[in-house]
């Protein structure tokens, strides 16, 4: 993780997690008896705690704005400014309360209506109306169009649908294009200022094409904020996408006087947010849940009869139907469990705290570790997400371990406590309305290559890859048609 690391033969690298998860990453654990423990670099760099205890997780996120740990943003999310990401302590109670009312139930039935909409389209562009066999060399190149469709148009407002270009007739980039661009996974997000000035092709591009959605954004901020004040004013419902539900809700305190408001630049960097923070996220997930239903058709079965039962065949399924359909969610997930995009998460210590640890991996009874001030302490999502103590046969594709109530919440992808990620329903919406669509009409299969058996392709894709954020390698799928045309 330090400079010198780069040159270092023993060093795990940025993947260790992930090649140590199959006990594995537990026996990290396991040796020093206890799922918490002290990690100390050799020679260069400060040493750090790392946790897989669930318990240890509530305790570091559970403080809300009195909390005395301290939460670093990265890079990426300020280059927009400050938002309910980065803010601190008061400024992060005005920001997600103002953020907060833009995730509502207008916010996710629009979500579940484009998603719908986009499974048609989708199938519709591909011609597959006739098709009993379908493949997908590649399914992430299907979810990450799904879900940059679904933020551009549900958190931006944007017009623009599956087919659409990504350049006018005369040749230049169009908005959501610059958006998708922007959005991606990038090491000049990471560069110093100075540097992102140097006189390369690559950077010149990237400052062109942010400049062009910087000055999009600027004068949408303005134009919405008129249009919203002019519905306000008429009482009228409103857009639905989370831009003007966001804008909506701060005109309303900007017009009660209230001075827990939102400047421009704050409302464009939360909008922005969604866009870098959510979608990528979102693709990556769903990919590894489709891979992960491919080599398990019986838990296909499992959520079609459900998808039957609650829908059937005459309808398209609606965002009433969202917890009732609760196994595609499931399915989702245990994808996001065995594949979470975020595999830990950083807090320092703002002073000495006492932490209460159990002594040993099997044991109920506890000692006090006391947490230096500046001490790093890394909640390590993969480890716990693989610990047995919390979920057993942690390699194996359990759908089922997520039923009964508020079982969700101890999933640590998305956080937890007050700062729990804002866009989880966001991601678990379209994930639950685009799985519900495919399985209804298809059987998810792996496209096998010649010769290769099913365990074969499990071993070749079923495995993890890095870059900025944890993903499942490149799925190829085959869908089967589940009835007649």
């Amino acid at each position: 993780m330090s400079p010198p690391g780069l040159f270092n033969p023993w060093n795990p690298g940025l993947m260790w997690h992930w090649k140590k998860r199959l006990f594995g990453l537990f026996e990290v654990y396991e040796r020093f008896g206890m799922d918490t423990v002290s990690v100390v670099p050799y020679a260069y760099g400060n040493p750090m705690i790392y946790t897989a205890n669930f318990e240890i997780f509530r305790q570091v996120l559970a403080g809300g704005v009195k909390t005395p740990w301290i939460k670093h943003p990265g890079t990426t999310f300020q280059e927009w400014g400050v938002n309910v990401h980065t803010a601190k302590k008061e400024e992060w109670k005005r920001h997600r309360r103002i953020t907060g009312a833009a995730f509502n139930n207008n916010l996710y039935t629009h979500i579940w209506e484009q998603t719908v909409q986009a499974y048609y389209d989708w199938t519709r562009d591909e011609g597959w109306s006739a098709t009993e066999f379908a493949s997908i060399p590649v399914i992430q190149t299907v979810t990450s169009k799904l879900t940059f469709l679904i933020i551009v148009v549900c958190g931006f407002g944007l017009n623009t649908s599956w087919s659409d270009e990504a350049h006018t007739d005369t040749g230049n980039m169009t908005i959501p294009e610059a958006m998708r661009i922007l959005s991606l996974p990038s090491p000049f997000k990471y560069l110093p200022k100075p540097m992102m000035q140097l006189p390369f092709k690559a950077l010149r591009e990237f400052r062109s094409v942010r400049q062009v959605v910087d000055k999009y954004m600027r004068e949408r901020v303005n134009e919405r904020q008129a249009y919203v004040r002019t519905q306000v004013a008429m009482n009228e419902e409103g857009d639905r996408d989370m831009f003007s539900l966001l804008v909506r809700a701060n005109g309303n305190d900007v017009m009660n006087g209230s001075k827990q408001t939102l400047s421009d630049s704050e409302l464009m960097s939360n909008v922005f947010l969604m866009l870098f923070a959510g979608y990528e996220s979102t693709a990556h997930t769903l990919a590894a849940t489709f891979a992960l239903l491919a080599v398990h058709p019986e838990v296909q079965d499992d959520i079609y009869s459900q998808i039957l039962d609650v829908v059937g065949l005459d309808r398209d399924p609606t965002a009433n139907d969202y917890h009732n359909l609760n196994k595609a969610l499931y399915a989702y997930f245990e994808g996001t469990r065995m594949f979470p995009t975020v595999v830990a998460i950083f807090r320092e210590a703002g002073e000495d705290i006492p932490l209460p640890i159990p002594v040993s991996l099997t044991s109920e009874e506890k000692t006090t570790l006391v947490v230096p001030k500046g001490t790093i302490v890394a909640l390590d999502v993969l480890g716990y997400h693989y610990n047995p103590h919390y979920f057993p046969d942690p390699t194996k594709f359990i759908p089922s371990r997520w039923e009964g109530d508020a079982k969700g919440d101890t999933l640590a992808a998305f956080g937890h406590g007050p700062r729990i990620c804002l866009g989880r329903r966001f991601s678990t919406t379209e994930a639950v309305a685009f799985l519900t669509m495919c399985l209804r009409d298809w059987v998810v299969e792996p496209l096998l290559q010649e010769g290769e058996t099913i365990d074969q392709w499990r071993s070749r894709v079923l495995d993890g890859r890095f870059f900025l954020v944890l993903g499942v390698k490149n799925v190829p799928v085959r869908l089967r048609r589940r009835r007649a045309v």
